[in-house]
């Protein structure tokens, strides 16, 4: 057993502390705070007025360090993974975008050798996988190709499930609810342990509530690539911001959203937030490295902000380490923003076995300074080198003007 005492700690989404936590077997044996720490001995860790959280979870990351999920190598998975873990990214949901149907059975594949080739190793977990597309909407395609694009009819949705490794990996799924076949291809998803999340979508949000009545959780990336929210039609961000059955992913990187915009998420929908990056290949990386991503070129602007070669954007160019710090430097509370990647992320995804300083959890930790970098991280109750975020971010500000935000 290894205690860990630190002057401050998140529980149940709020910061509070002195506490130790006793680690054993992988998994958190006890946790004592406040005045119940007196005449306790010594612990064997002793992180001094660090801030300690859970392990940090991003449920939507296509990539980083030059790896894409969707074909990264065994090699590139894990270092991928292990980047993702000395940043205080203790467990993923790699995302695969739309590709062509056939092809999808071979990339869960993929994560499913991922996950188990670099589990109990100095690496984050791996979830499972969040499949984003094919059955999404040509209108709000993003960087989608639409030539891939499918309805969710039964057929199709046959040929998905066909492929052993996509039974056992897929956690997520996100698909445009307006869709023909959408609201069956939803209960049939749920009915086999899979959450949806409606993205990519023209949805009304009439529509977007039906998905709901169908078993739908989650929504991926509010407010991009879906129908905005009018003060008539709520569209996809009204319908789920108030529907409270919904959790709500939320693009961290300060461009995506402006972070006004985090904070009116994160108000309505308080307790179902959820910080994500949507990062890719190039995350983390510096910035004008042109690599292949959706089969497509794309690179990270000057801001480190992901675009193909038409100025779209693509993705995330950070960690989620860097979405935290962006965030707490706008102004955002720092526990609801942490909790919104830990706490929240794992309640969504039904694991009450991550995200939470609790017993019984796996102890997957992270220790921050007061400018919330993570100076240490655990996975699984051990130790593995941190290391200081080195993102391309030097043409990043809060709306606000703020004083730039480097990794």
């Amino acid at each position: 057993m290894v205690t860990i005492r630190a002057g401050r700690v998140l529980l149940d989404g709020a910061f509070t502390g002195p506490a130790q936590l006793a680690v054993e077997g992988g998994r958190i044996a006890s946790v004592t705070v406040g005045e119940a720490l007196a005449g306790a001995p010594a612990a064997d860790v002793d992180l001094g007025a660090a801030t300690l959280t859970p392990g940090l979870m991003d449920l939507q990351i296509n990539g980083s360090f030059g790896a894409d999920f969707a074909d990264a190598t065994p090699e590139q998975w894990t270092r991928v993974l292990g980047g993702l873990a000395a940043r205080g990214v203790t467990a993923v949901q790699p995302t695969i975008i739309t590709a062509p149907l056939a092809q999808l059975g071979g990339a869960f594949a993929r994560v499913r050798q991922a996950r188990d080739e670099n589990a109990g190793g100095p690496a984050a977990r791996v979830l499972g996988a969040h499949l984003e597309g094919p059955f999404i909407s040509p209108a709000r395609k993003g960087t989608h190709r639409p030539d891939w694009m499918v309805e969710p009819s039964p057929e199709h949705l046959d040929v998905l499930l066909a492929h052993p490794a996509t039974r056992e990996v897929l956690t997520t799924l996100t698909l445009a609810p307006e869709l023909p076949h959408a609201l069956d291809a939803t209960r049939r998803l749920v009915a086999e342990g899979v959450v949806v999340a409606v993205g990519h979508s023209d949805a009304t949000a009439a529509q977007v509530h039906a998905a709901a009545d169908a078993g739908a959780t989650m929504t991926t990336h509010v407010f991009n690539a879906q129908r905005p929210l009018g003060h008539r039609e709520p569209g996809v961000p009204g319908a789920v911001l108030t529907d409270e059955r919904f959790y709500v992913g939320t693009i961290v990187d300060g461009q995506h959203l402006d972070p006004s915009v985090v904070r009116l998420v994160y108000t309505a929908a308080a307790g179902r937030a959820i910080a994500v990056t949507d990062a890719i290949v190039t995350a983390g990386l510096p910035n004008h490295t042109w690599l292949q991503f959706g089969g497509r070129p794309v690179a990270n602007d000057d801001t480190g902000l992901g675009r193909r070669e038409d100025g779209t954007i693509t993705g995330a160019g950070i960690v989620l380490d860097e979405g935290v710090r962006r965030m707490v430097a706008s102004g955002l509370d720092a526990a609801t923003v942490l909790a919104s990647c830990t706490e929240v992320a794992a309640r969504s995804l039904g694991r009450a076995d991550l995200g939470r300083l609790a017993v019984g959890a796996h102890a997957d930790l992270v220790a921050w300074d007061s400018s919330w970098h993570p100076v240490r991280v655990w996975v699984g109750g051990s130790e593995i080198a941190a290391s200081v975020g080195t993102d391309a971010v030097s043409g990043w500000t809060t709306s606000a003007g703020a004083s730039t935000i480097r990794a």
